[in-house]
């Protein structure tokens, strides 16, 4: 993944190269958990979100991907598969209630997870909640998804989240762009997400 994410491999989203090749590696399903958030990762940054929206969960997968008692990182998945369940939503209107109900359910599950004192998803869930409100704007609610990104660009900047502050203006760049129409705006965000993923090193995404 890492070096995917540098531009070191020629993959983006399959993790082969000189480290490993996916398709030979026997997974046990606590190694499987690992590549599988690794997987889904690799998919929201490298903007294959159809991919990260349908990657699928074995049973022997679940035990250590729940958000409550599973591996540390499963909190990181969740909130990759939801950002890309919502990036789907606003793509494929034709499909659009299908990858909502998933997403729903993940961001709640993420925001009760906030409210029970999980300190940790805060950023994931400012993000989330400027992805779901750009999904249902209107023309007189245009500042307030505005507001909610640039609320979710500063909280993960200020938390030293470099990469998804870059994710955020990633994802607000393609609001503006889809749904807005602003285009000035939008350039200067695109431009500072490159510099983000630029300083994190993630040239691969650049």
């Amino acid at each position: 993944l890492y070096l995917n994410l540098m531009g070191s491999s020629n993959n983006t989203v399959e993790l082969s190269g000189k480290a490993m090749y996916e398709k030979e590696v026997v997974f046990t399903p606590f190694s499987r958990s690992h590549f599988i958030i690794a997987k889904t990762f690799a998919s929201s940054l490298f903007g294959r979100y159809e991919l990260g929206a349908h990657l699928v969960l074995e049973k022997g997968d679940q035990q250590f991907l729940m958000m409550k008692g599973g591996i540390m990182y499963a909190p990181l998945f969740w909130f990759h598969r939801c950002l890309c369940m919502f990036a789907m939503a606003r793509s494929n209107k034709s499909k659009e209630r299908k990858y909502m109900a998933q997403a729903k359910r993940i961001h709640t599950e993420l925001t009760n997870s906030l409210k029970n004192k999980n300190p940790n998803v805060m950023h994931y869930v400012s993000l989330l909640n400027a992805e779901k409100a750009a999904l249902k704007h209107t023309k007189n609610q245009e500042d307030d998804v505005r507001k909610l990104y640039n609320d979710a660009i500063t909280m993960s900047a200020r938390g030293g989240y470099v990469h998804d502050a870059a994710l955020a203006q990633e994802r607000f760049a393609d609001y503006l762009l889809s749904s807005v129409g602003d285009y000035e705006e939008a350039k200067y965000h695109i431009e500072g997400a490159i510099q983000r993923y630029t300083n994190w090193g993630a040239m691969g995404v650049v």
